[in-house]
Order: structure tokens, then C-alpha cells, then sequence
């Protein structure tokens, strides 16, 4: 009988702390999230708003949703280079990119994707055939200063018959010199594109989009290897953001759904 009374106490107890295990795996340790920027940010995504002064996108929108967690972010300016080094020194916790673009991929975990990121060339006049940089030597394209794009990078290693890179330091700045003809082509998401070329600062100009995707990766959330109960809380709540549809509501917000070609106003 004796023997019996401490089994059930023991079922009993095991019961009362099952809750309390399933829960501490979804719950973060730490409760404040250090997010690296890679400033002044990327619209849709994560931008710097002049008007409220303070950064706005999907990424913020998603954050916002798991607040309940208790989970507190604080986003620090700085670059895509300098933001994988300060994760390696944990002098922040977190930044939006893809392995892909990492010098040490290895060095850390992910979440689940945020979203398909495909790019594409822009120019001011229409695309004649899909973009092939082996036909186009010497020809100029617009880049943000320090990304990385794998597919076009041997073409910008040519001394001779190759394509000139042009840096900008920001993905406005790029539609603006290529409005300005200081290079022919400018590659980025579309995300990013529609977000920044149906801007009213551009309603006197015309922007196509190549007929074919220059390259894709997915985004996720690059995390600090330590962080392993965070990347569960991510997981967990970046699948609702996505199958709720909450997240083409973030970017329907933060970049429209207007299509290219894009008209003058």
C-alpha cells in the first residue's frame, strides 16, 4: 500500500511540473533582444522612420507580435559586414539575413524563413530579354555598399569585359542614381524595389523589372548560437505570422502591392 501511495505521488508530481516543461520551451531566458540594423535599414523589411523616429517594417510588426512573451527588442545601427562580426562577440544578439551572404555561416543557428527574397535588375527602360551578364561587358550596375551578391560577384572581379560595380549606401540612393544615370542597372528585391520606386519621390520616373530573377534566398533570423531557447520562441511564432497571413499584411503595408512596370505619376 505504501508502495502504491508514493507511485501516485510521484505520477502526481511529474504531472504538476509537465506543464511547467513544455512551457519553459517556449518561454526565452533572456528577455531583451540586441537586433544589429544594417543602417538606415531596408524597406520592407526594417527601415528608420523620419516621421516617428523610430524603425518600422515586417521585422518590427512580426517582434511585435510575440511582445506578450515579455520579450523586449532594441535595434542597433550598424552594417551587413560589421553585423556578423558583432554577433561573434556577442555585442548583439540577432540580425536579418541569409547564410548565404555570411563569411561564416557555420558560426551560427537560424529560425525558420521569414521570406522568399529574389532579386531582380532595374533600369529605366524596358528589358528587351532576360538579364544575361555575360552579354553586357563593362556595363554598371547599382549596389549597396558592403552586400554581398554571389551571382554577379565574378562579373565584378573581371578587370576586363566584366560589369562595374557602383556603391550606394542605401537602396533609395540606388533608384536615385540610376534615375540620374550614374549606373544602368540596379539590383534588389522586389520587396525592396516596390517599396522605394512608387515612392512619390519617383513620380516623374519610369522603373522595369528584369524578366528574370538574378538570384534567391530565403531570410531568417541569424542568431547567436547560445540563443537556442530564443530560436524556439522565433520558430514557433514566425509559422503563425506567415500561415495567419499577418506577414503579407506587414508587407502590404510597409511596400504596397503595385506591380511593374512602374509609370510615371
Amino acid at each position: 500500500m505504501f508502495l502504491w501511495h508514493k507511485k501516485t505521488k510521484l505520477i502526481l508530481l511529474a504531472l504538476v511540473l509537465l506543464p511547467s516543461s513544455l512551457h519553459a520551451t517556449t518561454t526565452p531566458k533572456q528577455t531583451t533582444i540586441r537586433f544589429a540594423v544594417n543602417t538606415p535599414g531596408s524597406a520592407p523589411y526594417l527601415y528608420y522612420d523620419v516621421t516617428t523616429g523610430k524603425y518600422q517594417g515586417v521585422v518590427v510588426d512580426f517582434f511585435n507580435t510575440i511582445a506578450q512573451n515579455k520579450l523586449t527588442v532594441s535595434y542597433l545601427d550598424s552594417n551587413r559586414a560589421r553585423s556578423e562580426q558583432l554577433v561573434h562577440t556577442s555585442a548583439v544578439d540577432a540580425f536579418l539575413s541569409s547564410p548565404n551572404w555570411l563569411e561564416h555561416p557555420d558560426d551560427f543557428i537560424y529560425s525558420v524563413p521569414l521570406i522568399r527574397h529574389d532579386s531582380y535588375m532595374y533600369k529605366t527602360s524596358e528589358f528587351s530579354e532576360p538579364f544575361d551578364a555575360t552579354k553586357l561587358n563593362g556595363s554598371s550596375v547599382c549596389t549597396r555598399y558592403a552586400f554581398v551578391y554571389p551571382v554577379l560577384q565574378p562579373f565584378f572581379d573581371m578587370h576586363e569585359n566584366g560589369l562595374v560595380r557602383v556603391n550606394s549606401s542605401s537602396h533609395e540612393t540606388m533608384a536615385t542614381m540610376l534615375t540620374k544615370g550614374r549606373c544602368e542597372f540596379a539590383i534588389m528585391s522586389e520587396q525592396n524595389a516596390r517599396s522605394i520606386m512608387f515612392n512619390e519621390k519617383f513620380c516623374s520616373n519610369t522603373f522595369y523589372q528584369s524578366l528574370n530573377v538574378i538570384n534567391g534566398v530565403e531570410l531568417v533570423f541569424v542568431l547567436r548560437p547560445e540563443l537556442v531557447d530564443f530560436q524556439a520562441v522565433i520558430n514557433e511564432a514566425l509559422t503563425k505570422f506567415v500561415i495567419s497571413g499577418a506577414r503579407e499584411e506587414a508587407l502590404k503595408r510597409h511596400s504596397g502591392d503595385a506591380s511593374f512596370p512602374k509609370g510615371k505619376c
